[in-house]
């Protein structure tokens, strides 16, 4: 992937922090860039413009310069944006907190928001701010959210993050938008307020504030108009939520929509000054490598998307088929919370993003995988024993899959990869297919000898055999320990570099 170093619509500060692999309020900036431009075009075009100056491009070969309305609509030919010879647009949305707040440029909110353009819909793929991941060419590893903050110390922009999002999710990215806190609270306030639904009482002592202490953030439960600030801390709150970042992230959807509903609401429009505002706030609080033209672009085929009803995604850990898993990174003397894929590969992340915009392509799999109700027989070294029950128990969770059973015995011979035997006679195609992608297995035709098996017994009737490999090992194991000590800290959360043992 070439680089291509950020340049901006100036930033101050981004909206969420703590939030993590949640819907944000991000995705609603996309759309202003482009709703906004073409609802108010006849009336503001020059506000427009001012806006459009205001982006700095440091990347030599994309200027600004002779940038004019028409550049921004084209009457005969508009430009190509990234991603359309596939159908696919993929923007990197990241949510940083800014200059006023600790950990300035940890972006704890980092979402792929996918632009279908044969269908014109629009997908939102979140991600968690405490994923374990690869720092691209380095051998090092660091948590997701420090990886902008890492970037800007090398030089290199969001070229580090880019790049493990594409590795994650498999999916290339195209474009990215950063903002900050400060310009999620100015759009409230830009529109006086948004009106939300508490569904209970919130009280929560341990709210985190700018100078690196707590408050209490409190509000009753029923319909409040709340302000920016209050906004900020009803979607970013998450020490008082029974459903913890369920009822969390069910809440800054809800938000997003009462701001969405507001923010193109006929009195909005209509009103010059909050129209500039909502601009200037965008102009100070927004970074993106999107040029002028291609917002021209993008807001073009804004007018033909879907936005009411969004595909959404959350790549988690906090359900029995949640496709991460938690674990803890030793720094030192500091023990870091971190989540992991659970097989040990990106394989099912990638599988989440293909079929961002097909989620009932997944839940028909899945049936099918129950319908055929496949046994499993995993077969292990003694020494690989622990690690094959793991797999035992992650299958088990799966709640798709049969029977699952385990053998261990001594005669049972080193592997490097993971392999499987199919006693179906394909028999059974959702389960190997699901089984292959999910522990990149090898698929073998001959099993090694074990001890002799009741003919009725799970291990001679299993229809898929798993040979337990090296490459299985990183797949549902606990606690990692790296090399250096590292701070961190409620606020700071910045996770150095660090080399695995």
């Amino acid at each position: 992937m070439a680089q291509q170093k950020e340049y901006s619509i100036t930033p101050k500060n981004v909206m969420q922090r703590n939030l993590p692999g949640k819907i944000g309020i991000l995705p609603i900036i996309l759309i202003l860039l482009g709703v906004v431009i073409l609802g108010t075009l006849s009336f503001y075009g020059w506000k427009i413009l001012a806006t459009a100056k205001k982006i700095q491009f440091e990347n030599p070969s994309r200027t600004t310069d002779g940038v004019s309305i028409a550049s921004f609509f084209p009457k005969d030919k508009r430009v190509t944006l990234r991603g359309e010879d596939r159908g696919r647009i993929n923007i990197l949305l990241l949510g940083r907190a800014g200059a006023k707040y600790p950990g300035q440029n940890l972006t704890d909110t980092v979402m792929v928001a996918s632009i279908d353009t044969n269908d014109k819909r629009i997908g939102f793929l979140s991600l968690p701010r405490d994923l374990y991941v690869e720092i691209p060419k380095t051998g090092l590893s660091t948590k997701l959210n420090s990886l902008y903050q890492y970037g800007l110390n090398s030089g290199q922009g969001t070229l580090p993050l880019e790049s493990a999002i594409e590795d994650i999710t498999g999916q290339p990215i195209d474009y990215f938008i950063v903002l900050d806190f400060d310009g999620f609270e100015k759009i409230v306030d830009t529109v006086s307020g948004v009106s939300i639904d508490s569904e209970r009482d919130i009280l929560d002592t341990h709210y985190p504030d700018k100078n690196y202490s707590y408050e209490t953030f409190q509000l009753s439960k029923g319909w409040h108009t709340l302000d920016g600030a209050t906004a900020l801390k009803y979607v970013r709150e998450r020490h008082d939520d029974p459903q913890g970042d369920f009822g969390r992230a069910k809440r800054q959807q809800e938000t997003i929509q009462a701001i969405r509903e507001k923010v193109f609401s006929i009195p909005t429009f209509l009103n010059p000054i909050t129209v500039g505002r909502l601009l200037d706030t965008l102009g100070d609080n927004v970074k993106t490598d999107i040029t002028v033209p291609e917002l021209g672009s993008l807001a073009e085929l804004a007018k033909a998307i879907d936005t009411r009803n969004p595909a959404r995604a959350v790549v988690d850990a906090w359900q029995k088929k949640s496709l991460l898993r938690v674990d803890h990174a030793q720094v030192g003397d500091v023990t870091a919370f971190i989540l992991v894929p659970r097989a040990g590969t990106w394989n099912e992340v990638h599988r989440l993003a293909t079929d961002l915009f097909s989620a009932d392509d997944q839940a028909k799999r899945d049936g099918a995988i129950t319908a055929e109700n496949p046994s499993i027989l995993i077969l292990s070294r003694p020494e690989d024993a622990a690690g094959a029950l793991r797999l035992r128990q992650s299958l088990t969770d799966a709640e798709s899959f049969g029977s699952v059973t385990t053998l261990s015995f001594a005669s049972f011979p080193k592997r490097d990869r993971g392999g499987i035997m199919d006693r179906t006679g394909t028999g059974k195609p959702y389960s190997l297919g699901e089984l292959l992608k999910l522990f990149d297995l090898d698929l073998v035709t001959d099993l090694p000898t074990f001890p002799p098996q009741k003919t009725d017994s799970p291990a001679s009737k299993a229809d898929f055999v798993l040979l337990y490999g090296d490459t299985m090992k990183d797949a549902f194991t606990s606690e990692t320990t790296l090399d250096q000590t590292a701070p961190g800290d409620d606020f700071s959360d910045y996770l150095a570099p660090q080399k695995r043992r």
